[in-house]
């Protein structure tokens, strides 16, 4: 596929980044969550060079070693489900969990479905098991969820567990509404992040987030977040872009991201990361 040179503006490198962070959806996989051979290469050889690569996403376990593959899903260390899970991968190291207490989970999802009672409602106990109030057939449950029917649980046992996402989705109706009135009434405790233009929300512990997890398990190897280069394209990626060193946007990313990032590359579907990896790789062998 053609690169649309005209619209590139990537950054000039004089060193070695101390990490990579890329966001999965629209970001690094194309328009049909696919990750490209280029891109798979791209992201093996900063590892071969021994450069942490951290896969931040909203997406659950389960979904990221469905669509990255099994080995570069352990050569990566995650941060998953917008930071309120994160597993590091050497050289990093560590493991968090940030949940949602059950008593709050139940009493934010009764208040969900107040405002709007047709809502589609999915909590992650731990990235690969999750409850919902509108079950999945066999083959739905693949192709939305990256889960098999014995993950899938009633709504009333997951919320026995701590939680560590609730998922609320308005069935491709904007239900930015209900964002703001959770926002309003939960602000001391979660973080309620819009995302697929409005139709989707994120809800996670207010202690939960990319950058914050981030920050944890860089430590493990005294890494700061200024000296690390991010990738994304929708709102979720906001905070880790505004916190990191070099923020890479891509093409088709959102104005609001667009606004943060110090960069901007090709698209998902013309590889944008692998270009500014690559075009990284070769400047630092020069060093």
């Amino acid at each position: 596929m053609q690169e649309k040179q005209t619209q590139l503006n990537l950054p000039v490198f004089d060193r070695c980044p101390g990490a990579v962070a890329i966001d999965l959806d629209r970001t690094l996989f194309d328009s049909r969550t696919r990750l490209s051979p280029r891109s798979r290469q791209a992201i093996e050889m900063c590892i071969d060079q021994g450069i942490p690569v951290i896969i931040a996403t909203s997406r659950p376990a389960r979904a990221v070693r469905r669509f990255l593959g099994e080995e570069l899903s352990d050569s990566c260390s995650l941060v998953l489900q917008n930071g309120a899970i994160a597993v590091a991968s050497p050289p990093l190291s560590g493991n968090i969990k940030e949940p949602i207490t059950a008593g709050l989970a139940g009493e934010i999802i009764d208040y969900i479905l107040s405002l709007e009672p047709e809502m589609r409602i999915t909590v992650e106990v731990d990235g690969y098991w999750f409850g919902t109030n509108l079950a999945r057939d066999p083959e739905e449950l693949w192709e939305y969820n990256s889960a098999t029917p014995d993950m899938q649980l009633p709504l009333e046992t997951a919320l026995e567990d701590e939680l560590s996402k609730i998922a609320a989705s308005g069935l491709d109706r904007s239900i930015l509404h209900v964002a703001r009135a959770l926002s309003g009434r939960y602000n001391d405790h979660v973080s309620v992040i819009p995302a697929d233009d409005d139709t989707f929300l994120n809800i996670t512990s207010v202690d939960a987030s990319k950058p914050a997890s981030m920050r944890k398990l860089l430590a493990s190897r005294n890494i700061s977040l200024d000296s690390v280069i991010a990738f994304g394209d929708d709102i979720p990626d906001i905070g880790m872009l505004a916190a990191c060193g070099i923020a890479v946007a891509v093409d088709n990313a959102i104005p609001e991201v667009k606004a943060v990032a110090d960069y901007c590359t090709a698209s998902n579907d013309d590889d944008g990361v692998a270009i500014v990896l690559e075009k990284m790789l070769e400047e630092i062998r020069k060093i």
